[in-house]
């Protein structure tokens, strides 16, 4: 899933990055629904990295942003993603 990366958090293990769906299906129903008062909606990704799996996927994600590649900790390099269009797997997308 192609986001904009508008926010992120990191509370014991657990990343939350918050972003602007950037598709094009996005991009064109936005356009199709175009009112004063239209506003993207906020989607999170949630990764516990205490999960084997997640954490390899979270991991090589992170170290595939350029952003990121002088970051020295995991907190200093999700913060460095804000800003940024990125592909994030829809698999770790948060439904609530």
């Amino acid at each position: 899933m192609l986001i904009e990366i508008t926010g992120t958090a990191l509370n014991q293990g657990v990343a939350h990055i918050y972003g602007v769906d950037c598709s094009e299906e996005n991009l064109q129903r936005i356009e199709r629904l175009r009112t004063d008062d239209y506003f993207d909606r906020e989607i999170e990704f949630v990764f516990d990295t205490k999960n084997k799996k997640t954490f390899i996927y979270f991991s090589n994600w992170l170290h595939s942003q350029k952003v990121a590649e002088n970051a020295t900790t995991y907190g200093e390099a999700i913060r460095s993603t804000i800003g940024t269009i990125t592909t994030i797997s829809g698999k770790y997308r948060s439904w609530e």
